[in-house]
């Protein structure tokens, strides 16, 4: 496949792939930057083709790197030059999981390298990639559990060692293991009905004539996608704003919120707006909601959404959600606050290698701000939701401690309608998802009331 001059798919791959470690953006992002240089008459089938190959190999990267490593004389896979990597990958990818004949896989490789680099290296990858071809996956695994338990877990399941050791230490060893599966599975997609358009029958009903197969869940405005031909962002109700695609947890926090009409309403982290957008739906666009966000380029994407969902009650700040301040304060807030997305790793299975210790401890001090911060914008007796689609009880069940013990809060005794119970002495009155038992990404919620 030729794609806009002479870049072939295995290029477009390495590109995104490298463009995902380098500047940490999730993989739609960084296949949206790359697919804006390229046209062709293969554009969009390549697109897809891309797509499926960099969402694979973020999932597979340890045991992938795992084979590379076994096999490398004196180094790592993560010592080598990063698009060189991310082609060694490509190559073991296809062979080793994607059943494509080695000699092809190595050769399409090689060839890229060749062009790439030079001659030296087009000669060490093609013997690396030889010997891979070779590798005994399972012998290794066998062997490798023989002598580190948990590290053979991490390369089986292809999940980071910290993440095996702390779900371990939740939900012991079956549930890690059970967690660590769902993880791998394919991803369950979930739609949000836009009440100003239409309402969940209709919804249903249209889904249904379009060849999608839907089931109702437990939060009343939310249908699960059991089945499609086509892909569902491709109909016309979606393009018109009558739903958007919603993980089921996501959506359960504006109603945990509670919102009623013509209150001012606070989201702290407000992008990509999902939460924003279904607290201004239950609002039916009355009162007002101030939505804060870092990134003027997310805000952007947010306004083009607005539009489309027909929600005029929102108003877009550039902000730190860390020290953002209005001159009123507020009768609710949105605290989805930033996290190591170890809840989502079957959404994005890029996360997986983003975060260690050092970086989650940041992360938790970031979420510790924007409580404080929360807590200076919050009238009196008014409610705020604390979510993260993290596992770790660090950046959850300690942080609502955190925010009774040390800021002032309050902790809301809510009636949670379904999901389990947390941990710690607070866990009655928290919410936690978990991928492996409702079928979503793993979540928190808890409500807070500024006393």
């Amino acid at each position: 496949m030729e794609l806009f001059y002479r870049i072939t798919l295995h290029e477009l791959i390495a590109d995104i792939l490298t463009l995902i470690d380098e500047r940490e953006l999730s993989s739609k992002n960084a296949l949206e930057r790359v697919f804006k240089r390229v046209s062709g008459r293969d554009r969009e089938k390549a697109r897809g083709l891309a797509h499926a190959y960099v969402f694979e190999i973020e999932k597979w990267r340890k045991k992938i790197d795992f084979m590379v490593n076994s096999v490398l004389k004196g180094s790592k896979i993560e010592d080598l030059d990063l698009y060189l990597a991310n082609l060694i990958r490509i190559g073991v990818f296809e062979m080793k999981f994607k059943g494509v004949n080695p000699a092809i896989a190595t050769d399409s490789v090689v060839r890229v390298v060749k062009e790439r680099y030079d001659q030296s290296k087009a000669r060490f990858v093609n013997a690396l990639l030889r010997e891979v071809e070779g590798f005994n996956l399972e012998k290794a695994l066998k062997k490798l559990k023989e002598k580190d338990r948990i590290e053979y877990l991490s390369v089986k399941f292809s999940h980071p060692r910290w993440y095996v050791e702390y779900a371990i230490e939740l939900l012991g060893y079956g549930g890690a293991v059970r967690l660590m599966l769902s993880n791998n599975r394919a991803q369950r997609y979930y739609v949000r009905v836009n009440p100003l358009k239409t309402d969940i029958d209709s919804l249903a009903d249209y889904l249904e004539e379009h060849n999608v197969r839907v089931a109702r869940t437990l939060v009343d405005d939310v249908l699960k996608i059991l089945e499609y031909e086509t892909p569902i962002t491709r109909l016309e109700w979606y393009k018109q704003g009558h739903f958007v695609i919603q993980d089921l947890a996501s959506a359960y926090v504006a109603h945990v919120l509670s919102p009623e009409k013509d209150e001012r309403i606070l989201d702290l982290a407000a992008a990509p707006g999902s939460k924003t957008f279904h607290v201004a739906h239950l609002m039916e666009n009355t009162g007002e909601i101030i939505a804060v966000d870092y990134s003027m380029e997310r805000l952007n994407k947010m306004r083009e959404k607005m539009k489309a969902l027909g929600v005029t009650n929102v108003k877009l700040v550039h902000a730190d959600g860390m020290k953002f301040k209005d001159k009123e304060e507020f009768d609710r807030i949105i605290l989805d606050a930033p996290c190591s997305s170890s809840g989502t790793y079957r959404q994005f299975p890029e996360v997986k290698w983003r975060f260690d210790e050092r970086k989650i401890q940041r992360v938790i001090q970031v979420q510790k701000a924007m409580l404080r911060n929360a807590y200076r914008n919050l009238k009196a007796g008014g409610d705020m939701t604390y979510s993260t689609c993290s596992i770790r009880i660090d950046e959850n069940e300690e942080n609502v401690r955190y925010a009774i013990n040390k800021v002032g809060f309050e902790l809301v005794d809510y009636p949670f309608s379904w999901g389990e119970k947390g941990f710690t002495e607070i866990g009655d009155k928290v919410f936690r998802a978990w991928t492996h038992l409702h079928d979503c990404n793993s979540f928190f919620i808890a409500k807070l009331r500024k006393e």
